[in-house]
């Protein structure tokens, strides 16, 4: 189904953004994040559901949709409080956490409509594209172009460094790489992810591979040049991104969920 602008409000926590936000590191500020920004997280998951209406609506008519928009909305301002604690404002990450609760929040009334964790992912992935897609080229060419100024690249490997502190213990830990100056510009590998704790914790890890794969149409849309071959979604204990402006991005949903497909029965976090 195509979406109007009218009915599709875009999603817009990282649309700002590209791999992370380069804003500094913060001092701590002793108050919950995420209660803190509700208003705006709130927003912005409406926006989000509004896609999801204009998709489900023809498939199961405007009662049911209406159903699992009004449960997952209840289910979100539920999760919202407890999100993990990865450092609020100190740390450009914690944007990703509410993202994560919009799966979960979704996922029970989908299941209880007879949709899988696949079927969810893809639809989070279109609404993505979607967003991608309607945003002017000459702003996504300036955002990627400028994650590998200097000061960014620098921006990135002092959060990597701070990562391993191990501050707190739902946060990611990156180590930032170096570019080899022909296969990479620079890379981080992630021993450890949020998102997948967080999906863990919630009991729901199944979701975690399709969560992952918006990392390769942003990368496509922002000509940053991913290349990925491992994910501790799927159970390789790490992360590898690999980052090359300019480069075509090969991987996506389709050359990707093949291999989702194979492993998820066989996975185990």
């Amino acid at each position: 189904m195509k979406l109007t602008r009218r009915e599709f409000i875009m999603l817009s926590v990282v649309a700002a953004a590209s791999v992370t936000p380069c804003g500094r590191l913060m001092a701590a500020v002793n108050v919950n994040y995420y209660l803190n920004h509700k208003e705006e997280l709130f927003g912005t998951f409406r926006g989000t559901l509004a896609g999801v209406r204009a998709f489900l609506e023809p498939e199961l008519g405007k009662e049911r949709t209406q159903q699992i928009i009004s449960n997952a909305l209840r289910r979100f301002e539920i999760l919202l409080p407890n999100l993990p604690d990865v450092g609020g404002e100190r740390n450009w990450d914690t944007q990703y956490i509410p993202i994560a609760a919009w799966y979960v929040a979704l996922y029970q009334p989908m299941k209880a409509n007879g949709k899988t964790a696949e079927y969810l992912g893809k639809l989070i992935y279109g609404l993505r594209k979607y967003e991608l897609d309607h945003t002017p080229a000459d702003i996504l060419a300036k955002l990627g172009k400028e994650l590998f100024e200097a000061k960014s690249v620098e921006k990135m490997r002092t959060w990597a460094a701070w990562t391993q502190k191990r501050e707190y213990p739902e946060n990611w830990v990156a180590t930032f790489l170096e570019g080899d100056g022909k296969e990479f510009d620079f890379g981080y590998d992630y021993s450890e992810c949020a998102v997948v704790k967080y999906f863990v914790a919630q009991g729901v890890p199944e979701l975690a591979p399709y969560y992952c794969l918006n990392d390769f149409i942003q990368s496509k849309a922002l000509g940053t040049g991913l290349k990925r071959s491992k994910t501790i979604a799927q159970g390789d204990g790490v992360c590898n991104f690999r980052y090359k402006h300019g480069r075509a991005v090969t991987q996506d949903w389709d050359s990707e969920i093949t291999s989702i497909r194979k492993q998820m029965p066989r996975r185990s976090i």
